[in-house]
């Protein structure tokens, strides 16, 4: 079912091997980071000490961080169909979808945090604000980012355009052997070429 060609992306098995380990390596450590921050800030709240909006943008960072690197840099190939022939490669047609589907959200939604947080500085520093003004006026629609992320990676789902790429899964569309065009055409398996594109 699945057109791969074997290390098209990194040349050799020896490259890809290396690439695992440093991602894996690099996850874990960005994983374990991110989680001491939510459990600060969790303790903050446990104990009825207020925090700022600094502190809860950064809460917001460090989940959508831990989604992504877990999900889809530590978890990596493993969530690959093992049909695809990549390394460690265990997965079939769901874990795929579950990896991009966070992997979009992941990396979407930290990125929005990080813009969020660059304004909170940006406010704070080069305009004088208060933390309690940005609280007020910036920050309660901040989060409405969750609901755009997620409808973001939602799309995909839908159209099943999460598929494996170089021993990932991210939103593309999966191409395979036709079985009513000429030999050597491919076709469309998996996915929709439209949703590719959001």
């Amino acid at each position: 079912m699945f057109y791969v060609l074997p290390f098209s992306c990194l040349g050799s098995a020896r490259n890809e091997l290396i690439v695992a380990i440093i991602e894996k390596t690099a996850a874990f450590l960005s994983t374990v980071g991110s989680s001491l921050i939510v459990s600060d800030i969790a303790k903050k709240v446990r104990n009825a000490k207020d925090t700022d909006p600094y502190q809860r943008i950064m809460l917001g960072i460090s989940i959508f961080d831990i989604l992504l690197s877990f999900l889809f840099y530590f978890l990596g190939t493993w969530m690959v169909p093992k049909e695809t022939g990549w390394l460690w490669a265990v997965g079939n047609t769901s874990s795929c979808s579950a990896q991009g589907f966070f992997a979009m959200f992941g990396f979407v939604g930290e990125a929005l945090y990080q813009a969020a947080i660059s304004l909170n500085i940006l406010l704070l520093i080069v305009f004088g604000w208060k933390q309690e003004r940005f609280s007020k006026k910036v920050e309660k629609p901040m989060h409405f980012f969750i609901t755009f992320v997620l409808v973001l990676a939602i799309i995909p789902s839908v159209y099943e355009t999460y598929n494996p790429a170089c021993g990932e899964c991210v939103s593309r569309v999966l191409w395979g052997k036709c079985s009513t065009k000429d030999e050597g055409e491919l076709c469309i398996v998996r996915g929709n070429e439209q949703a590719e594109l959001v």
